[in-house]
């Protein structure tokens, strides 16, 4: 058994219950032969902190409190649906109303979509009085219609991420989240079931997604070593003139290559190229994969005919310019737990080394758990921002990105499972972050691959506990040896 689902005989989940092959209760039974993974559903347990199991009660509960349910989407940079109407304008018998163009359901398992339901928006009305004094509501009300994942719309693309997200960003594994679109073309999310009220639909979906959550860890039983992972990146920096004004990359490259220009995007949808990106070839070899990222600088240094031109990295050198350094995995299939450990593991320590403008990029970039899958199988991690600032830096980070996600079922560690932790991330809180890097680092230390990356984990360590800021203003190609500082 690599599975149990434990439950308090919730209202409607007797269907489920019914569609599953994996064992279920009210507490997993005795004598049973290895730890199956549990899987929560409902909030009536007593919740132990394993970092393995699914759907922590804690944060089911946080999410069934409408005021903490906000705060942790706006903290995430997510919007949040404020409710129908205040208790105040309740009080004073202001008229209001909202209106959404498009309102959409997608219930979410383990990072995925399970589908999508859409209707027409639909408008709510608030005025006169009834009985009591109370404010009439009005509300046209359509039945959601399934229309599925195969080529979604523009709103409907971005419900079905901005759902991924909010149930991740939310501590929880799995949910339907609701989302209206707003007649200025934003989405809100409107409510979030971390307990399901299961529709026939629903429960033929969770009971399916739950069955091939099942049949993965077979499969995963059956792989003795750990996955040796391929690591590939994108870092991006900018160039910048003696006055401090950008200079935009595509003056020099096109978009496609090993060294090409990647975009940012207006709010008028319009995309310009800024941004110069370095594309490696991948590797899994940390070493290897440092060497392709040096030779792909030195590509750009030939292309970049302007050597006047003052090379930046970082996370917001410059205001509006946002940077990433992204990194790329193959070999290790993505799951929540793996995007936990990074975050954890990787992004929360790493803040200790950020520059003051750094925070500046948070949270519309660099979000906790923003991650995109790749069509060769893999995936990209795109919380870091550009850690190309240095070659220690740059190393420090690859190696201990390599090292986590080839043994990060044996890291159980989760600060950012604290509301608190989560508030100092964002707003770059190093006194409140650095506490938590030795136990991190102290864990690090124990895994089977440590020894190989040490001499590259070491430095990084020892900036992290400096809280060394790198400076976003400063040329990289020196430290880099890039001519002309050869």
């Amino acid at each position: 058994m690599r599975a149990f689902l434990l439950h308090s005989n919730e209202p409607g989940l007797e269907a489920l219950l019914d569609g599953l092959r994996i064992p279920h209760g009210h507490k997993p039974p005795d004598g049973l032969t290895g730890r199956p993974r549990l899987i929560y559903w409902g909030a009536y347990h007593p919740d132990k902190g394993d970092a393995d199991a699914l759907q922590p009660v804690k944060s089911i509960l946080a999410v069934q409190q409408p005021q903490r349910l906000h705060e942790l989407l706006r903290l995430h940079g997510l919007h949040a649906a404020d409710p129908d109407v205040s208790a105040t304008a309740e009080a004073r018998g202001v008229k209001e109303r909202e209106n959404w163009s498009h309102e959409y359901m997608v219930p979410v398992f383990q990072l995925q979509a399970l589908t999508l339901f859409h209707r027409p928006g639909s408008t709510v009305f608030y005025g006169g009085e009834g009985a009591a004094g109370a404010p009439v509501r009005s509300r046209r009300e359509n039945s959601y219609t399934e229309v599925g994942l195969e080529q979604p719309g523009y709103y409907a693309a971005r419900a079905i991420r901005t759902a991924v997200r909010s149930i991740y960003a939310l501590g929880l594994d799995y949910g339907v989240v609701r989302i209206g679109v707003r007649a200025d073309a934003t989405l809100a999310v409107r409510d979030v079931e971390p307990v399901p009220k299961l529709t026939p639909r629903l429960t033929q979906l969770f009971a399916e997604a739950i069955n091939r959550l099942d049949r993965s860890l077979e499969l995963e039983a059956a792989r003795r070593d750990p996955p040796e992972v391929m690591l590939g990146a994108d870092p991006e920096f900018l160039l910048m003139t003696e006055q401090g004004n950008v200079k935009f990359a595509s003056e020099f490259v096109g978009k496609d290559g090993p060294f090409g220009c990647d975009s940012i995007v207006l709010p008028s949808r319009r995309k310009i190229f800024p941004l110069a990106e370095l594309r490696p070839v991948p590797s899994t070899d940390v070493r290897e994969l440092v060497g392709h990222l040096h030779r792909t600088m030195q590509l750009a240094a030939r292309r970049i005919t302007d050597t006047e031109l003052t090379w930046v990295a970082g996370g917001m050198p410059v205001p509006g310019f946002p940077l990433g350094g992204h990194i790329h995995f193959s070999g290790v299939e993505l799951d929540p737990q793996l995007l936990r450990v990074l975050d954890n593991y990787v992004a929360l320590p790493l803040t200790l080394l950020e520059d003051a403008t750094t925070v500046e990029r948070k949270p519309q970039y660099g979000f906790l758990g923003d991650f995109r899958r790749q069509r060769h199988g893999g995936f990209e991690y795109r919380v870091l921002p550009s850690w190309m600032v240095s070659p220690s830096v740059a190393k420090g980070v690859l190696a201990l990105a390599k090292l986590t996600a080839e043994h990060y079922k044996l890291l159980k560690r989760r600060p950012l499972a604290d509301y608190e932790v989560v508030k100092a991330y964002y707003s770059s809180d190093k006194a409140r972050i650095r506490p938590f890097v030795p136990a991190l680092w102290n864990d690090l230390e124990k895994l089977p691959g440590y020894a190989k990356l040490e001499s590259y984990l070491l430095p990084l360590r020892r900036m992290m506990l400096q809280m060394r800021s790198w400076n976003e203003r400063e040329d990289i190609r020196p430290k880099w040896k890039i001519a002309p500082f050869v």
